[in-house]
């Protein structure tokens, strides 16, 4: 097993309401340093557009990371995120494991695409409270759920399955996945603060789930994804019109399944 290699304070609990949540007010205070904070149990963890995560202990993996960040843009960021996660995920690349726009960590199986893993990410000014990211320096929390088994589930309740990874014949432990994650995040963190998404772009465009996949957005509308340009927006054709769509408007799906 690798060790941390570096400068991330780590902080490990039994339980807690959210990780994320946990280094949000620890920001509000003034605590900022780059830290790591994992909990074997969530018991309000969240994902994006409020859904809830659950975590309970051997089962899932949740932990979160926070760090003052100062890009230029933040979009694109939880794309890039999202390329480290399956590459910690699947280091030898032979589980085809897929990235959704923007955030999630699926596989394509024989009964369609599953769900293993999510990111959310919020930023917040730490003399103020939370809102929208800007182009100043914020502190920027990005919380991650792994499934390592698979959840039980029933699947009416959900519109795209959960698989755990362990269920692939993965022999990650959560350790390993944390710890690894860290070492690679560190330096995509300060290329995308660089940089942006765009160095970022072709290794998305590889693991890319939804492009040339016709989906629907939950607006109620559809269209053929074209992949993302180089801000790490979603580009929909829609008839004749090329539609961009940022990841605080809308949550896509591929066209079969449920909205």
């Amino acid at each position: 097993m690798r060790r941390l290699e570096l400068p991330w304070d780590v902080e490990v609990l039994q339980t807690i309401d959210s990780t994320s949540s946990e280094l949000m007010r620890q920001a509000k205070l003034g605590l900022t340093a780059p830290k790591i904070l994992l909990s074997l149990e969530q018991t309000q963890g969240r994902g994006r557009r409020g859904n809830h995560w659950s975590s309970h202990p051997s089962d899932s993996l949740t932990f979160s990371m926070g760090l003052m960040l100062n890009p230029d843009n933040w979009l694109g960021l939880s794309p890039c995120v999202g390329i480290d996660l399956a590459k910690t995920m699947d280091p030898h690349q032979h589980l085809g494991l897929q990235l959704k726009w923007p955030n999630d960590v699926w596989v394509h199986t024989v009964e369609g695409h599953r769900k293993l893993a999510g990111i959310l990410i919020e930023t917040i000014n730490p003399s103020s409270s939370p809102c929208e990211a800007t182009s100043q320096a914020r502190y920027c929390v990005i919380g991650v759920g792994v499934n390592l088994n698979t959840p039980n589930m029933r699947p009416e309740s959900v519109s795209i399955a959960p698989m755990g990874l362990w269920a692939l014949g993965s022999t990650l432990s959560g350790l390993d996945i944390v710890i690894e994650m860290a070492n690679k995040l560190w330096f995509t963190l300060k290329c995308f603060e660089a940089e942006g998404f765009l160095p970022f772009k072709p290794v998305f465009d590889g693991l890319d789930a939804l492009i040339h996949q016709p989906i629907h957005l939950s607006d109620g509308s559809t269209g053929l994804c074209l992949g993302t340009n180089h801000l790490g927006e979603l580009m929909l054709l829609q008839g004749e019109d090329t539609r961009t769509i940022n990841s605080l408007e809308v949550s896509v799906r591929p066209l079969a399944a449920k909205t």
